[in-house]
């Protein structure tokens, strides 16, 4: 059995807290069923397996004897490993603990979901997280690299930039029919494929002998890798429990970043000479394994494989759509020029090389993952408006300030954006495989991701015009005014949390989701 050594507990207890232990544990990390007949002697043995939990295996074995008058000797063994492939050793630390001394009535770790997950759906989400830190990776190559690209194949100017990064983004067509074949073909085999075909490319880009070659290359890459995260977020999203979407949405984007993060820890190779961004792009190999285990151990979306497909069943509603593109348009139109001209901003006008970018990013994004996190639960207990609002504020203040500032202000204001900005995102990610039908979930998703690309594309042309005329700080000013407007609009967000995916869209025709969260 896999697991290393298991966790053992020795101790004396009193005969009342005997009985609790001899209990099946029913919490939020297992509920149990007994493997031998309850026991009934002063002395003696028990054994437990799962009967709902996230394992791949798991067995608990006491053993007990008195020693005196109302006490006795307690002894424990939890033997198991999480049905979690790749990140299985994190969560086996984690859950060691708790799982050795047992939870009290109601308690819930601070890293644990707000639902118990079993042990398909905790695989389901473990992979997803997988594809996300991939997707992370293939995404943030050009938008880390391109200011080195740019002054050793164009002139280097933030206006050349931000063409290019605007124009790779009319391959989001590319994202559209991929997720529309989602719909027909399956979650998972447009995961695998869209995953693979982005790794390749992006290797391919590592030998790009002009900007306009890179462009078509990561023109593709970029498209596929996030279609390679839609589908199987789509895949995760209609295999968890309704209380924990947003929460595991939250995950996904911790696991993005992390992807990200492996391109920031590898862009001081861009520093080794004019080409040394080549050397950047090359270690996208990483994301082969991610992709073999991925295809080990992902299954297709039960949902998908029950789904309606009759007329009524397909239908989108014109509204959500359209209320939801306006969100993520608007969002794109400040986060895209923020974060893809920020290591411009640093080199070209803070005089940073790639050593200290790489410190600034790490220092300042960190706290984000806990805004991820806080603002995941925020979504499933509390309300999706709760997080998203407060969220988009703070990105666009914050955000917008850092552009204007320098020195350790500018290294604070970073930070806050980081911190509090990421409370949206995981509200933010759910809404839109909430609010459509199975049959047409991934079209939907795939138009979505096309109007958010027009906004990071509107965004970041805006940005180059206003940069190279007014300066960094007071474009982003202008700017910072689509996520307050955003912000404005999603007080008007429909609260998701708790229902199922059908109940949310079985009124699809009139156009209005259930009012209330679960």
């Amino acid at each position: 059995m896999r697991g290393g050594q298991a966790a053992k507990l020795d101790v004396e207890i009193d005969e009342a807290e005997l009985a609790r232990r001899l209990r099946p544990r029913d919490d939020i990390l297992v509920a149990e069923k007994r493997l031998d007949d309850p026991p009934t002697a002063t002395s003696g043995e028990a054994r437990f397996g799962v009967e709902h939990g996230p394992f791949r295996t798991y067995e608990r074995t006491t053993s007990w004897e008195p020693t005196v008058p109302g006490k006795v000797r307690f002894r424990q063994q939890v033997r198991f490993w999480p049905a979690i492939p790749f990140f299985g050793g994190i969560w086996y630390l984690f859950m060691r603990k708790p799982l050795r001394d047992g939870l009290d009535p109601g308690a819930r770790p601070l890293w644990a979901l707000p639902n118990r997950l079993d042990a398909r759906q905790s695989t389901v989400l473990a992979v997803m997280a997988l594809f996300h830190a991939a997707g992370g990776m293939l995404y943030a190559f050009l938008t880390n690299v391109l200011t080195f690209a740019s002054a050793d194949l164009g002139d280097g100017s933030a206006g050349e930039q931000s063409v290019i990064l605007a124009v790779v983004r009319v391959g989001s067509v590319l994202t559209i029919a991929t997720m529309a074949f989602a719909d027909k073909a399956g979650r998972r085999r447009v995961t695998l494929w869209a995953a693979s075909a982005a790794v390749a490319f992006t290797l391919a880009s590592a030998a790009a002998p002009s900007l306009i070659a890179l462009a078509a290359l990561q023109t593709v890459s970029r498209n596929l890798a996030i279609a390679a995260m839609l589908a199987a977020d789509t895949l995760s999203v209609e295999e968890l429990p309704a209380g924990s979407r947003a929460a595991a949405q939250g995950l996904g984007a911790l696991a993005y970043g992390w992807g990200a993060g492996l391109v920031v820890i590898s862009l001081p190779l861009a520093d080794l000479g004019d080409s040394g961004w080549r050397l950047v792009f090359l270690t996208s190999a990483i994301c082969i394994p991610f992709v073999w285990i991925g295809a080990r151990h992902l299954p297709e979306s039960r949902r998908f494989l029950e789904r309606d497909l009759s007329a009524k069943a397909r239908k989108v509603s014109p509204r959500r759509f359209i209320f939801v593109g306006a969100l993520f348009f608007l969002l794109n139109a400040f986060v895209a020029p923020s974060s893809q001209l920020q290591n411009d901003y640093l080199r070209a006008d803070q005089g940073f090389a790639g050593s200290r970018i790489t410190l600034f990013i790490v220092v300042t994004g960190v706290p984000g993952l806990f805004g991820i996190l806080v603002g995941g639960r925020l979504a499933d207990r509390r309300s999706r408006r709760v997080a998203i609002v407060p969220g988009l504020l703070c990105m666009a203040g914050f955000g917008a300030l850092f552009y204007n500032l320098s020195g350790a202000p500018m290294w604070v204001s970073a930070t806050l954006a980081a911190a509090l900005g990421t409370l949206a995102v995981p509200a933010l990610g759910v809404l839109a495989p909430e609010l459509f039908p199975t049959a047409r979930r991934g079209t939907a998703r795939g138009g979505l991701s096309s109007i958010a690309t027009v906004g990071s594309a509107t965004g970041l042309l805006l940005a180059g015009a206003l940069i190279d005329t007014v300066g960094y700080g007071n474009a982003f000013m202008w700017l910072a005014l689509a996520p307050m407007i955003a912000a404005a609009l999603a007080m008007g967000v429909p609260e998701t949390s708790g229902h199922e995916l059908e109940e949310l869209n079985e009124d699809i025709n009139a156009g209005k989701p259930p009012e209330g969260g679960g």
